[in-house]
């Protein structure tokens, strides 16, 4: 009986310690990479599923909270932030598009970040021109350039991995 009991433990140890779903896990910021997860979007763009961002170009991974109070941005999201100064977006100049995949400015979470395009509308009120008509964010997939992922976006768009 020890003998089970010893090989039950072991499996259970195991088992708990592997990666699962990266949905548990997030919102979170691992060696500089951003993980956030979506169940459904009521607001495109937007993909569904977890979603990987690294955050490269002077940007720092942190987690900020969600307002509360607010419908759409209450939740607490791992961000790409170029400052971790508060910035407010009434006052903040109008996100600016990079390169027809990311979108920068001052977010509802009030950090100065950096986006995929196809998940701006969770991050931003306004979601810029051209991540709505641009060509999306690739993907690592062969050939459909939406790694396998549903959205609520443009043709083409992704979770950015």
């Amino acid at each position: 009986m020890p003998r089970i009991l010893l090989s039950f433990l072991l499996a259970l140890l195991v088992t708990s310690c592997s990666d699962g779903n990266p949905c548990d896990q997030a919102p979170r910021c691992d060696e500089g990479e951003a993980l956030n997860c979506e169940t459904a979007c009521t607001v495109g763009p937007c993909s569904t599923g977890p979603v990987f961002q690294q955050c490269d170009r002077g940007a720092t991974c942190t987690v900020v909270p969600g307002d509360r109070s607010d419908a759409r941005f209450y939740r607490s999201r791992a961000v790409c932030a170029l400052s971790l100064t508060a910035c407010d977006p009434a006052t903040a100049p109008e996100p600016v598009c990079e390169d027809g995949r990311f979108v920068t400015g001052c977010g509802a979470h009030r950090r100065d970040i950096r986006v995929f395009c196809s998940q701006s509308a969770l991050y931003f009120d306004q979601v810029p021109a051209c991540c709505i008509t641009g060509p999306g964010d690739g993907g690592t997939d062969a050939g459909t350039g939406d790694g396998g992922i549903p959205d609520a976006g443009p043709g083409g768009a992704d979770a950015g991995r």
